[in-house]
């Protein structure tokens, strides 16, 4: 489908996201058609880097939906959706095009950094009881490590909640790990939520710091209860251009059937998409 400009707020990405936003949807369909009623009484979509809901490819120019549209597209809706965006012509665009495109949605939106947006996210979501179950979707975006503080999700995982987050391994941790080697540097102690991390990367090896990072964040993890993510269930989205690594999309739940449909997530995408064996 051609997307034409409609003159609001159109960031540029890379022609890798697609890759992204295609396993967004695809989670979500899945998730949606499974989840209903009498399983679950609501179902809840939150973004906590949401963008415009339209972004511009680098490369080629083509106008494509992001994962907040992505979410919205599929045939069976979420009842209720929060997108947060600390950039306020992202928020407003989206939701001028949510209001467009989706009037009868369920949307809330925050403007603000997503790490000082749990209160509110929290008082948005409805209140989950024993004749009124409630089950979000949490995707998690961050172009960079220190746009995520892992006491958000740490806040976040109170509730059932399952997680889908990007891990910055190539294009931000591998390539800066001297700076966030130095001790006066606390990038990596606020996305892993661990301060002792250096001790560990000190017997690491030969290990690859992003693959370290990764290590760590699904170790904190598992010990909110989550399902043991292993580095090989994540998926590796690269520049192929350059034929360069970039992050990892980690699947965090605490039940196997969330892991079951992110398995069949990636099933169903790109099979050239790249896994860490």
């Amino acid at each position: 489908m051609t997307i034409e400009n409609d003159g609001l707020q159109l960031p540029e990405v890379g022609i890798w996201a697609k890759e992204k936003y295609d396993l967004v949807q695809t989670y979500c369909t899945l998730f949606t058609g499974s989840m209903k009623p009498p399983k679950w009484q609501s179902l809840v979509y939150i973004d906590l880097f949401a963008g415009a809901g339209y972004a511009k490819i680098k490369e080629t120019s083509e106008i494509v939906t992001t994962s907040a549209l992505r979410a919205i597209d599929i045939p069976h809706r979420f009842d209720k959706y929060i997108f947060c965006d600390i950039n306020d012509q992202n928020s407003s665009a989206l939701q001028k095009r949510v209001a467009q495109h989706y009037p009868e949605v369920d949307s809330h939106f925050i403007c603000c950094d997503s790490n000082n947006a749990v209160p509110d996210i929290l008082n948005k979501l409805p209140a989950h009881s024993k004749d009124f179950k409630v089950l979000t979707f949490c995707f998690v975006d961050p172009f960079k490590l220190d746009n995520l503080a892992f006491s958000t999700i740490e806040q976040l995982s109170k509730r059932f909640m399952d997680f889908l987050v990007l891990v910055p391994t190539d294009m931000d941790a591998n390539r800066n790990v001297t700076p966030y080697m130095a001790q006066t540097n606390n990038t990596v102690e606020r996305f892993i939520g661990k301060p002792d991390w250096r001790d560990r990367w000190a017997l690491a090896g030969n290990k690859q710091f992003g693959l370290f990072i990764l290590e760590e964040f699904s170790a904190h993890m598992q010990e909110l209860d989550y399902k043991p993510q292993q580095p090989g269930e994540t998926v590796l989205v690269r520049n192929y251009q350059k034929n360069a690594p970039l992050y990892r999309l980690a699947f965090y739940s605490r039940h196997d059937l969330g892991k079951k449909f992110w398995k069949e997530t990636k099933k169903q995408n790109d099979p050239q998409i790249s896994f860490l064996d």
